[in-house]
């Protein structure tokens, strides 16, 4: 169904403990960064799955390219198993349902993580889904330049979809598009940014409500 601030649901939101998580997950460019500052603007904190891997990158003495953080995500992966990340980013989300009735967290990836979350915190997190095509996604790669994806685009001059291509493979090897069919939530982020903050907002204020 679809809510009245346009956000579609597969179905009912439902607590049964105080605090709750919301995943955040779509595509390179999709809009989670966008989501996740809203929600810090309101807020609720934000554990962000990248940060692991642009500190493993940094620990390795290595650059922040889109190929280093690449390469060190899909190392990590293959040394501790596809739930690594999640695992590594448990102790700043247990600290979080501490002290806060939602939080989010932005970046999960594969079923294999939420599996590992719903061990660690004994219950599944809710999922919200952010879509974008792929021609939307690249335009924001290449304004945003940020570390891990910007370079690849302007720096090298490869083909505008190339970034998109390398990024969309390896993600979506690791099980992403499983998470986006499943989602409690989806928004559709092709149209204004100021529409999608509004939606984004309004989904978020609903769910952090409390008597």
């Amino acid at each position: 169904m679809k809510t009245n601030c346009g956000v579609f649901m597969s179905g009912p939101f439902t607590s049964d403990i105080m605090s709750e998580v919301l995943v955040l997950t779509g595509l390179p460019g999709s809009g989670k960064s966008v989501a996740s500052a809203i929600a810090e603007e309101i807020g609720i904190p934000v554990v962000t799955m990248g940060d692991v891997i642009r500190n493993e990158t940094a620990k390795r003495g290595l650059e922040a390219n889109s190929k280093n953080i690449g390469m060190v995500a899909v190392d990590l992966r293959t040394q501790y198993g596809e739930d690594i990340v999640l695992r590594k980013s448990w102790p700043r989300i247990s600290e979080a349902l501490e002290n806060h009735s939602l939080i989010i967290i932005d970046g999960m990836r594969s079923s294999a993580e939420e599996n590992a979350l719903i061990e660690l915190m004994g219950k599944r997190p809710k999922i919200l889904a952010i879509i974008a095509s792929e021609d939307a996604r690249n335009s924001r790669l290449i304004e945003r330049k940020r570390s891990d994806d910007a370079e690849v685009i302007v720096e090298k001059k490869l083909p505008k979809h190339h970034a998109i291509s390398e990024r969309d493979i390896r993600e979506r090897g690791w099980g992403v598009e499983s998470l986006l069919e499943r989602a409690d939530f989806r928004i559709d982020n092709e149209d204004s940014i100021e529409s999608f903050r509004e939606t984004v907002k309004a989904l978020l204020e609903g769910l952090n409500y409390t008597d």
